[in-house]
């Protein structure tokens, strides 16, 4: 029987080093999932000035984040943030035909943990493409392992998250047997969007496997390339969590999700769900490029999502991840928000990579 752990099915990223909305209520009370993740990149690419008093404060930045009202008793996670770097560099190449080196060093990814105040901590990784030959994927599973001893020299392995990467069944054993050995039990399936454009078949035998071999443990699957994907995760599959970005790119689509399918917010009926963003959604119908109905767009698809993943999940652990936000939440969903003036340009390009055009 695997261990509990305070993680939900389904963990939003939480831009809160770099979208002060995240820090404003509505969404700094967060009721929505009882676990968010956040990445040393995105305290990097920052130039916000709440970051730079948070640091100088000497506080951590859960306890910044506390301060201003985010549950104490949600778990934080910090990650890397290497896909969603190799993603922009891929998608500014592209756009702008140069070629441009976004980098973080692990003095800098460790920094960044060290500020966090974290509850669970992702081990540095490199992305192992399906068409990467033997000697790269080595030299790449070797880094992924030596940076795991790197992290345990700070971090002790119960707070620990060891990711797996690559789709040979030796490589994927070598891995696991690797973080057994250093007493992790917290895993990680990477790579997995690459190999999802690659070869299907492929990727779900590699997700079978890992899962077989992982029993034992916690298992995370880093990426979500369609939302329709979370019944094949986390029921067919059997994981016990995604992460995804996906909910903050669809709500700058303006596309709300009607189940597990995302529909123009045109077509959308507010009133047929009761969650605190469909009653303001209602009330804002028609100033859809409003902030205000951003927020509480993302509010609705965040609810939407979770309801689903705990439905889904075969392995229920607290039934509150789900909770009913109070009237007084509700009328706090009216800040505004300057900075998202420029959020669709700021973040379409990455989505590009990250997520299928077609959802």
């Amino acid at each position: 029987m695997r261990k509990k752990h305070n993680i939900s099915h389904l963990i939003p990223k939480n831009h809160f080093c770099s979208l002060s909305l995240f820090r404003e209520e509505p969404l700094i009370n967060w009721t929505f999932t009882k676990s968010v993740l956040f990445t040393a990149y995105d305290v990097y690419r920052s130039n916000d000035f709440w970051l730079d008093s948070v640091i100088h404060s000497g506080a951590t930045l859960k306890e910044a984040m506390v301060d201003l009202g985010f549950p104490k008793t949600n778990t934080m996670i910090a990650d890397t943030g290497i896909f969603e770097m190799e993603a922009k560099k891929a998608g500014i190449a592209r756009n702008l035909g140069i070629d441009i080196e976004i980098e973080l060093s692990n003095d800098q990814i460790f920094e960044a943990y060290d500020l966090s105040g974290a509850d669970y901590f992702v081990s540095p990784d490199v992305i192992v493409l399906p068409t990467d030959n033997p000697q790269t994927v080595r030299s790449k599973v070797d880094t992924i392992m030596d940076n795991l001893v790197e992290l345990l020299q700070r971090v002790n392995p119960s707070k620990v998250i060891a990711v797996i990467q690559g789709h040979q069944t030796q490589i994927i054993d070598e891995q696991i047997d690797f973080y057994k050995e250093n007493d992790v039990r917290c895993y990680a399936m990477g790579g997995v969007i690459p190999l999802y454009h690659h070869d299907k078949k492929l990727l779900e035998e590699v997700l079978s496997h890992v899962r077989k071999e992982t029993r034992c443990g916690w298992l995370h699957v880093f990426g979500l390339p369609r939302i329709s994907l979370l019944p094949y995760y986390l029921r067919d599959m059997e994981f016990d969590s995604v992460d995804t970005s996906m909910l903050l790119y669809m709500s700058a689509r303006r596309r709300y999700l009607d189940g597990l399918k995302p529909i123009p917010v045109k077509d959308a009926i507010f009133e047929e769900c009761d969650c605190v963003g469909c009653t303001r959604l209602a009330e804002l119908k028609q100033a859809t490029r409003s902030p205000d109905f951003f927020v509480n767009l993302y509010i609705h698809n965040i609810k939407a999502a979770a309801r689903e993943s705990l439905r889904l999940s075969e392995n229920i652990l607290d039934i509150e991840e789900i909770r009913i936000e109070s009237s007084e939440s509700s009328s706090s969903a009216q800040t505004k928000h300057p900075e998202l003036d420029t959020f669709d340009l700021k973040w379409m390009r990455a989505d590009e990579v990250m997520s299928d055009n077609n959802e």
